[in-house]
């Protein structure tokens, strides 16, 4: 094997180049991610958090945001994103980005209870749970609609432990 591609391959060995975009972000995709995430009800301040710059990265050209919800989670700031094909939670740092891509068929739910000026959503999956606090209530409401409606049109997705008993 030539020297050349050894060195090309270990630049892709970095667990971040699985998740990342093939092309670099180009201008009209932005602004595609940036107006879908303001019709879905993020606010101007959600736009330049490092997690949706990122979002440029991860989604494809075929891909639309449906919902999303931004907010505290007990490792810090991240977001969960969903998408025409799947969700993701991202949690971008400086030194490093976390990010999980959950497929429909295995989100069992979710949850959502609304304080006076907190919300919390979570995300019930095969994985574990996605627990979000969040301040932007429209936001929230509108990824929870629409990640309910996903698992309505799914009946053979992940019901969590015990549900196939509960029916018999």
């Amino acid at each position: 094997m030539p020297k050349d591609t050894k060195a090309f391959m270990a630049q892709k060995t970095p667990q971040t180049y699985h998740f990342r975009h093939s092309s670099p972000p180009q201008g009209e995709r932005i602004d595609r991610i940036n107006a879908e995430l303001i019709r879905r009800g993020a606010s101007r301040y959600n736009l330049w958090l490092p997690e949706t710059r990122y979002l440029a990265y991860l989604i494809h050209d075929d891909e639309h945001i449906l919902g999303s919800t931004y907010g505290r989670y007990k490792g810090g700031r991240g977001a969960i994103v969903a998408t025409n094909q799947r969700v993701i939670f991202i949690d971008k740092k400086p030194w490093y980005t976390h990010v999980d891509e959950i497929t429909f068929a295995i989100i069992g739910g979710i949850t959502y209870s609304r304080g006076v000026i907190f919300g919390h959503v979570i995300l019930h999956t095969r994985l574990g749970d996605f627990d979000v606090t969040t301040m932007n209530h429209k936001n929230a409401s509108n990824f929870v609609d629409y990640i309910e409606t996903q698992c309505l049109q799914n009946p053979n997705a992940y019901r969590g432990v015990g549900y196939n008993s509960l029916l018999m």
